[in-house]
């Protein structure tokens, strides 16, 4: 009996692991959520700041030297080249900024070679998603007010 079941063991098929490949993928994320949430907040602090000062000037018919000042710093009257460029990174460049940086911080990215396929994931972060909506609203805002602008 014992030569028996000896001879069914040594004639048993066992599996080959060579092929077996991991379910896990490592996913690195390319920023830190909660610190591009805090870049993001920055970065959109001052244009934010400007636009709602902008608003209260003409809706609240505030006629303060302060705010003046900051209409000619912005609309670039009677400014050298480099300040001209200096409010349009505020106004422009610094939500693009955040934008971009939230989104590395939300997605990963995932090549698989063998199948030849590009994997994107998108990571639910309550911050980031605030920063990447009031971002684009503001950029909207100001395209809006120079589509504006222009024609008058």
């Amino acid at each position: 009996m014992k030569n028996n079941f000896e001879d069914k063991m040594e004639n048993l098929n066992t599996p080959n692991t060579d092929f077996v490949k991991h379910q896990e993928k490592l996913k690195i994320g390319m920023i830190s959520a909660k610190k591009s949430a805090r870049i993001g907040i920055i970065f959109i602090l001052i244009p934010m700041a400007l636009i709602i000062l902008a608003y209260l000037k003409i809706k609240l018919l505030i006629h303060w030297n302060f705010f003046t000042k900051l209409q000619q710093f912005v609309s670039n009257q009677n400014q050298s080249s480099f300040l001209s460029w200096v409010s349009h990174i505020i106004l422009i460049g610094l939500p693009i900024l955040a934008i971009i940086i939230n989104l590395l911080a939300i997605t990963h990215f995932y090549v698989d070679k063998q199948n030849k396929e590009l994997i994107i994931t998108i990571r639910y972060h309550l911050k980031n998603l605030i920063v990447l909506l009031i971002s684009a609203f503001l950029l909207i805002i100001v395209f809006m007010c120079v589509l504006l602008l222009s024609k008058v």
